[in-house]
């Protein structure tokens, strides 16, 4: 029988049963990548063994294996999530602007709270580290990635009347992410000096005047 055939009770019987075995999926993958994410914040600067993770999580090999190929594919999923989680939260923090400057300025708030903020430092440190350690981040599909922190930037960028507002949002993206991953390396934080001068630098290299909140 074809499905356009199947009456419609059974066709919503279906698919109540994929919704479900998706939830369970679901929860099962959120499981593995919280544990992953534990692990990598324990044996930091180390890389995480699969078998640590399996471990952490509770469960098995063969549900690893069911959802992830490998150690590479779920590191990547670590850092996507981990991206995912970022760029909403900049983008909640931008939506509380008008002015574009002071969208620029919050965005760049938003990611050096990565580092400094205690309930916000230690998992970012470890999804950057793992970014570093995945060599998929490295491929197109990986820097894909990484850009929608970028993309935020771009209507805030064209309202300050930038030409090409796609390049510079990836050159502040590039740049603020540069800092992170230096003070990442070296297990430091960003004090409010380096705060103040990176906002001012980010504000002056797309000509926007608003001025930096002072903390």
């Amino acid at each position: 029988m074809e499905w356009q055939d199947v009456p419609g009770s059974v066709r919503a019987a279906v698919e109540r049963g994929t919704a479900r075995q998706q939830r369970d999926a679901l929860g099962e993958v959120e499981l593995i990548l919280d544990a992953a994410l534990r692990v990598a914040e324990r044996v930091a600067p180390a890389e995480p063994k699969v078998v640590d993770i399996v471990a952490e999580a509770g469960t098995s090999n063969q549900t690893f294996y069911r959802y992830f190929a490998g150690k590479p594919d779920l590191l990547l999923a670590v850092v996507e999530r981990g991206l995912v989680r970022v760029a909403s939260y900049l983008a909640h923090q931008m939506a509380k602007h008008e002015d574009p400057g002071e969208q620029l300025v919050a965005w760049v708030d938003g990611l050096l709270i990565q580092l400094v903020r205690a309930d916000a430092a230690r998992q970012g440190s470890a999804v950057m580290r793992q970014m570093a350690l995945t060599e998929r981040m490295r491929e197109p599909s990986g820097l894909r990635l990484l850009d929608r922190l970028g993309r935020l930037l771009t209507a805030s960028l064209a309202a300050l009347g930038r030409p090409d507002p796609d390049r510079d949002a990836q050159l502040l993206q590039e740049t603020v992410m540069g800092v992170l991953q230096r003070h990442v390396v070296f297990g430091t934080t960003p004090d409010a000096a380096e705060r103040d001068h990176l906002v001012d630098f980010c504000l002056g290299a797309v000509g926007a005047a608003v001025p930096a909140p002072r903390s």
